[in-house]
């Protein structure tokens, strides 16, 4: 079950930081991880691969957002969330 909004940020953000090596406070939520932090697709499934462990989602086959920003992430995985459950 996908915490709430506040909470899953918090999650992504030191997720994507643990990837990018990068300060906590430098992943912002609608900082674009690819043009300004240098995120690849690799480092990006990573953190989907275990938000789907962690949240038992299936990210398996969802298409990514054209810009990759922790709101944008947390939006595909709620949305994700909630197909999971219907």
């Amino acid at each position: 079950m996908l915490p709430e909004n506040d909470a899953l940020l918090q999650s992504l953000q030191k997720m994507y930081a643990t990837v990018l090596e990068l300060p906590d406070e430098v992943v912002t939520p609608d900082v674009d991880l690819e043009a300004e932090l240098g995120l690849d697709s690799l480092q990006h499934r990573l953190v989907l691969a275990r938000a789907a462990e962690l949240w038992a989602v299936d990210t398996g086959a969802s298409e990514s957002p054209a810009t990759l920003t922790l709101r944008s992430v947390a939006d595909l995985l709620q949305r994700l969330g909630s197909t999971s459950k219907a």
